[in-house]
């Protein structure tokens, strides 16, 4: 059985990320990926990025990082709201002056993707969709869309970061059975609830899978291979107010520190 710890969407969130390493540690889990955006909305976008640095963890770049990181003025976000516009305009301002040009450079040069393999399961990291680093794969996609996605990358599970929301979905298609893992976000859920998230993402036998993932319903056989998948979303607790006070204390707005009380 293969076990792997993915995690995404930290924004800047240092003691968010923390809780959630200590919990994976904590979990017994060696194998981790990050699948992108350190930075933007948190306050403390430096500290993230020299912690995943130091840890050695193979980390993909988000949309966050990949505008920070090259400079382009913008994160390739989308805002529904005038607020969260106004919202987005200062935590840029404050991210790319706050991030120098060597972390800059960083982040830029992180890879869009990592592929992994487990007895003939061809599994995909990338943090917004397999062809777009922003577009949202939120739970309502139809498996059509998903489906199409996942045979143009040549992949039989896909994980994402990028809609803040964990969720796990397998359904089968004419060349087996596809499977979606989204790992949620450690500093800035987007589901209701305000603890960090990660998501353990299972590999192996039958047996092996449902007993490490006995509440997933979307577990299954992958492709037409004999390894199944399974994922269990962990949710972490960490002192939401201090982080919402460091917020405040360089500049951002009231708005992004409540948004992390309501998730």
């Amino acid at each position: 059985m293969r076990l792997i710890a993915l995690f995404s969407d930290v924004h800047a969130n240092l003691d968010a990320l923390k809780a959630v390493l200590d919990d994976i540690d904590a979990a017994g889990v060696s194998e981790r990926y990050c699948l992108g955006d350190l930075v933007g909305y948190g306050p403390d976008p430096n500290e993230v990025v020299d912690l995943i640095r130091s840890s050695g963890i193979p980390t993909i770049r988000g949309n966050y990082d990949e505008g920070i990181g090259g400079r382009l003025g913008a994160c390739g976000c989308y805002y529904g709201t005038q607020q969260a516009r106004d919202d987005g305009a200062a935590s840029y301002e404050f991210t790319v002056a706050a991030v120098d040009d060597e972390r800059a450079g960083w982040l830029a040069g992180l890879p869009d993707s990592v592929r992994l393999e487990e007895g003939g399961a061809r599994v995909l990291l990338t943090h917004g969709s397999p062809r777009k680093i922003n577009e949202y794969l939120l739970p309502d996609r139809t498996e059509e869309q998903l489906a199409r996605l996942a045979e143009r990358a040549g992949a039989d599970v896909v994980c994402v970061g990028h809609v803040h929301i964990p969720y796990h979905r397998s359904f089968a298609t004419e060349r087996g059975v596809v499977h979606y893992v989204s790992s949620g976000s450690v500093g800035k859920p987007g589901d209701g609830d305000p603890w960090a998230a990660w998501v353990g993402l299972v590999l192996g036998s039958e047996e092996d899978v449902r007993a490490a993932a006995p509440e997933d319903a979307a577990a299954a056989r992958v492709g037409d291979t004999a390894t199944w998948a399974g994922a269990v979303v962990h949710r972490v607790g960490y002192d939401v107010e201090a982080v919402a006070g460091r917020m405040r204390g360089v500049g951002l707005p009231e708005t992004l520190a409540e948004a992390l009380r309501r998730a």
